[in-house]
């Protein structure tokens, strides 16, 4: 059967929303109203159920699904209220003549189709999926009362003890987190932060890993550390400089910070805590010895003889550097507030 518009133009009914369209999940952890919720939503949004389509009358539905009536009123009158169908009493439920544009409905659909064929493979369940996504989410655009910081050093060590320090620096205030430098992308990209703290050595290297998600605080280092820099960059040419930290990684950042401070002619031997042989050959050789703070932690200071030669490469937060933390963090805090006051409070 056909109807005719005014144009004389002839065109098919739209198509009705049937049960057999629709799949309930007892055993999920998703209400059974919102899955069918979720379901007619995505149904009209790309174009499955056109305007004016039909919906199946509540105790039709209800009954093919084995779910109360009263739920599926509840989703219609949530998919009216969301503007997607209207109701007029004798008449039915159909589809909105014009319902909320989605952006990118369909490519948002093929995101979602590729990430269940992924999931599928690795052995995960929809509701998993589902579940995982979910909770990702709300942790992306949860802001709590205080503000999130993630700082970035380019030890664990560092990381996880500067970012306790700075938690108790700013009591009630900020919530630190501690992250590798090579971390910092994914971090950003799952979850939600205010701000990302580094040292000044490594500001431009975390301003480019950061490409702009949030604003980064560059903090100065107490003077102990630079007088530390500034006598490695003041030996005499060829002497040799032994590094030691938990990771390769580590010794190749103690190397670009020694190397920004200025420090030429000066040759640099990198050991990871666990390689035996490289440790051998600096305590053999080294003229100094830079133990990071894990490796100290670890007793590797024992590991070399003249511990004259030892020196600790770690460094405290100069008062200007968290002066400059919290002019960050207040402006981010007001706005928080103002957030949290009821509207005509």
């Amino acid at each position: 059967m056909s109807m005719e518009r005014n144009d004389h133009t002839v065109t098919n009914p739209p198509t009705a929303a049937t049960a057999g369209d629709l799949d309930v999940e007892r055993d999920s952890d998703v209400p059974i109203s919102t899955q069918i919720f979720w379901q007619l939503a995505y149904q009209i949004d790309s174009g499955r159920l056109l305007p004016g389509a039909r919906l199946a009358p509540v105790r039709e539905l209800g009954a093919a699904l084995r779910v109360n009536p009263n739920t599926i009123r509840a989703v219609y009158r949530r998919l009216a209220d969301a503007g997607y169908v209207t109701s007029r009493h004798g008449a039915g439920t159909h589809v909105a003549d014009r319902p909320p544009e989605r952006r990118g409905a369909e490519a948002l659909a093929g995101i979602i189709s590729e990430m269940l064929r992924r999931a599928a493979q690795a052995g995960f369940t929809p509701d998993e999926v589902a579940a995982a996504a979910f909770a990702a989410a709300t942790e992306r655009k949860r802001p709590g009362a205080l503000v999130d910081v993630l700082f970035a050093e380019c030890t664990n060590a560092d990381a996880g003890y500067d970012a306790a320090r700075l938690n108790d620096a700013f009591p009630g205030q900020i919530q630190v987190e501690g992250t590798l430098l090579d971390d910092l992308p994914d971090r950003l990209e799952r979850f939600h932060y205010d701000l990302v703290a580094t040292t000044t050595f490594h500001a431009d290297e975390a301003q480019a890993l950061v490409h702009g998600r949030a604003p980064v605080v560059a903090m100065l280092v107490g003077p102990g550390y630079v007088e530390l820099v500034h006598e490695i960059a003041g030996l005499k040419a060829g002497s040799r400089v032994g590094l030691v930290c938990a990771s390769e990684r580590g010794t190749e950042n103690m190397a670009e910070t020694l190397a920004l401070s200025g420090t030429t002619g000066v040759e640099l031997l990198g050991a990871s805590m666990d390689a035996d042989e490289d440790l051998a050959l600096i305590d053999r050789t080294a003229d100094v010895i830079l133990l990071s703070r894990e490796a100290i932690a670890n007793g590797l200071a024992d590991r070399f003889s003249r511990e004259e030669r030892i020196r600790r490469w770690s460094y405290d937060f100069d008062p200007s550097g968290l002066e400059l933390l919290r002019r960050a963090v207040e402006p981010i805090a007001a706005a928080r507030r103002m957030e949290a006051v009821p509207a005509g409070a």
